[in-house]
């Protein structure tokens, strides 16, 4: 066999071996070099065409694209017009039938290819009797030939891998008496086109992944070099050549497998690649195989062909259903009350409940009745007979719909867990708190009241918890009691679709962390446990001078100010509070401090004003009495005075 990396070349026919030359123009006239190549070894490609490439026999052919797939892809078809082809119909159910009877005979079918080449090649040694005389070869050395001793053979019978070789040995010998061996001139030239016969830039450029999977078996742990890049230029170079070079290989046999284009290129034979050999082992269990796919066509309903139909239908039209539509709620005006978020994922479960009982049960059944023909020969022929086939072949039909609906129920699972895990990370937020840290959609708005003496959250974190629960069962309780397809055939059957699930958790992450952020309430707790009122009373006790209590009154309204100016709403992970009551609350309570305040300075001045007022009655009667004056006129002067 001829080595193709390197063929070896005559010293006299070196100068042929080069690539022809192309004619400069049109216009000019080709050289004697170029008539001479040409003439030594013609075309074997075209050197222009409409395509990247093209053989040079379709050159005088005058064929479009389109008919000239034909040509490139088999031989016996090179006249074939696809004007010309004609259209074939499928086998009807009744032809099929007819077939199974019988009533065609077998010239008038093309479809009989049940025996394989090798069952063949098994059945015409066995028949002539080569067989007997053929000798035992060995695994690794297929040119010994011992005597095999197998007599009476059949069908039926397995044989071993020395007798596969043997026939395999016996076969490709045939095909070499058939064959000639090739010339020196033969193989030259072949060479030549292999070489030259094909231009690079009209082979396709071999795929990158390829290249890469050939790298990755170079070691890492080797350091960079400079030598290390040579030999990876290296070796991506024979990567190349051995791609290109192979390439041109199939190309040129493939051409060459046309016995004009032999004659025109004088090539009357190639060297025969290497034969390759495959073992098939013994099957000792041929026959229990036989007897138990028999038993499964007729008791595994799974195989039925209206199964891949129910699988198609849910693929198609209802796979991409879920019970909560979680990509509808994030784009809703989030975050919600718990009462709205409850009312959503009711309609939405209910909704899908709606479409899978009127929509996809129903079109079951109606598939059921239009072909009933593929299951309608499980059911008792006579009244006399048992309904255990079709009623098992139904039970195979709940158990497909079943899990189709199981796999409806995990993913609409996973899509609430995947909704409700976007806020994973929790509210471990450090202080003090930032409401940027937050900037995704929050999906609950629970509020902040006062129950003295605490901060309560209205509903209560533990209610939130049941509410994500609730959702989770609310999907599961959706895919409950569904009517199987058995109950719209049959109405004396009542069955319900086992629900496979219901014992499987999948409600499980962090907690959220909401109560950190009431210690930016906590500076106002005097407020909450009445302890700023015990805290007033006892100053107002002491008696406090009027800038003592100024300066009170002040800082209760510099802290109503704080109050009031604190977030009403603050984002966390899942939960968005609402502190609007909570801070007017403290805001109220902060005032009725202040007023008290207030208060007690307008009852001290006013006592203090009536002391003065007494003290200058007082004084004012001692100057009267002084004076004399009667006592309409003491009347006057005090209505004037006061």
């Amino acid at each position: 066999m001829c080595n193709m990396s390197h063929p070896g070349r005559s010293p006299k026919l070196s100068f042929l071996c080069s690539p022809a030359p192309a004619a400069a123009s049109a216009s000019d006239a080709p050289s004697d070099y170029y008539e001479v190549c040409q003439s030594r070894y013609p075309p074997l490609m075209q050197e222009s065409s409409w395509t990247l490439a093209a053989p040079f026999k379709e050159q005088h052919l005058h064929r479009n694209l389109s008919d000239s797939i034909a040509n490139n892809y088999t031989l016996t078809a090179r006249d074939l017009k696809l004007k010309n082809m004609k259209k074939f119909k499928s086998f009807s159910m009744i032809e099929i039938s007819h077939i199974s009877l019988g009533l065609y005979s077998p010239c008038h079918l093309s479809l009989n290819i049940t025996a394989s080449l090798f069952t063949k090649l098994v059945f015409f040694f066995s028949k002539s009797a080569l067989l007997k005389c053929l000798n035992r070869i060995s695994l690794s050395v297929p040119a010994h030939t011992p005597e095999l001793h197998v007599i009476n053979y059949t069908d039926n019978q397995p044989l071993t891998p020395e007798e596969q070789f043997a026939l395999m040995d016996l076969h490709e010998k045939e095909i070499s008496k058939q064959e000639k061996q090739p010339s020196s001139d033969d193989l030259e030239r072949y060479c030549h086109y292999i070489h030259n016969g094909v231009r690079e830039d009209m082979l396709a450029p071999q795929d990158k992944e390829v290249v890469n999977k050939i790298l990755k078996h170079i070691p890492t742990h080797i350091p960079p070099s400079p030598e290390l890049e040579r030999f990876l230029a290296r070796l991506k170079e024979e990567i190349k050549t051995d791609y290109c070079t192979g390439l041109m290989k199939a190309i040129v046999d493939y051409v060459l497998l046309d016995p004009a284009e032999r004659k025109r290129l004088s090539i009357q034979s190639t060297p025969r690649p290497f034969p390759r050999r495959i073992i098939c082992a013994p099957v000792p269990w041929h026959s229990s195989y036989k007897e138990t796919k028999s038993w499964n066509e007729s008791n595994l309903f799974i195989v039925n062909s209206l199964m891949p139909t129910l699988q198609e239908l849910w693929l198609s039209q209802y796979s991409h259903l879920r019970f909560v539509r979680t990509a509808e709620v994030l784009c809703a005006d989030l975050p919600l009350l718990p009462a709205e978020f409850q009312d959503i994922i009711q309609r939405h479960c209910g909704e899908a409940r709606d479409i899978l009982q009127n929509k996809w049960i129903p079109t079951c059944a109606s598939i059921f009745i239009a072909r009933r023909n593929m299951w309608l020969h499980f059911a008792p022929q006579r009244d006399s007979d048992s309904p255990e086939k079709v009623e098992s072949y139904f039970s195979s039909v709940a158990a497909l719909m079943s899990l189709q609906l199981r796999e409806m129920v995990i993913n609409s699972l996973e899509d609430l867990l995947a909704f409700f895990m976007i806020h994973k990370d929790g509210n471990d937020f450090k202080e003090p708190y930032q409401g940027m840290q937050f900037f995704l959609s929050q999906i609950l708005t629970v509020k902040l009241c006062v129950k003295e003496p605490d901060i309560v959250f209205e509903p209560s974190l533990g209610a939130c918890w049941d509410l994500i629960s609730h959702c989770f069962q609310k999907i599961l309780q959706s895919a409950e009691e569904l009517p199987k397809v058995l109950d719209k055939q049959f109405e004396y059957i009542c069955f319900f679709l086992q629900r496979n699930f219901a014992s499987e958790t999948y409600v499980c992450f962090c907690g959220l962390l909401c109560l950190r952020y009431l210690n930016v309430y906590r500076k106002y707790s005097n407020l909450l446990n009445n302890k700023s009122r015990q805290d007033v009373t006892k100053f107002l006790e002491k008696s406090p001078s009027l800038e003592a209590l100024t300066e009170k009154i002040n800082s209760f309204t510099e802290l109503k100010r704080e109050i009031a100016s604190m977030d009403v709403t603050v984002p966390l992970a899942m939960f968005c509070l609402d502190a609007l009551q909570l801070n007017e609350e403290l805001c109220n309570r902060t005032q009725n401090l202040k007023d008290t305040l207030i208060e007690f300075a307008v009852v001290e001045n006013r006592q203090l004003n009536q002391r003065y007022l007494l003290f200058a009655w007082m004084v004012l009667a001692v100057c009267l009495d002084r004076c004399y004056i009667s006592v309409d006129e003491r009347l006057l002067f005090f209505c004037w005075v006061f």
